[in-house]
């Protein structure tokens, strides 16, 4: 082999190809993505929720 195609074959690998080659990283990773958009609903589930009505929470705590 000459050292032309030793350089190629030696080539670094992309970002993409290291983590599809990872098997920890991507299950990291899809358990981090999922977890983070779930918090975030969730954030944005309980900012939607309308207030109690005054007379409703005065027959509660009656």
């Amino acid at each position: 082999m000459s050292e032309q195609e030793q350089d190629q074959d030696q080539k670094p690998a992309s970002g993409l190809q290291v983590v599809m080659n990872d098997v920890m990283l991507l299950l990291f990773l899809g358990v981090t993505i999922y977890a983070i958009f779930y918090i975030i609903w969730g954030i944005m589930e309980i900012a939607t929720v309308p207030n109690i009505p005054e007379s409703v929470k005065q027959s509660i705590l009656k």
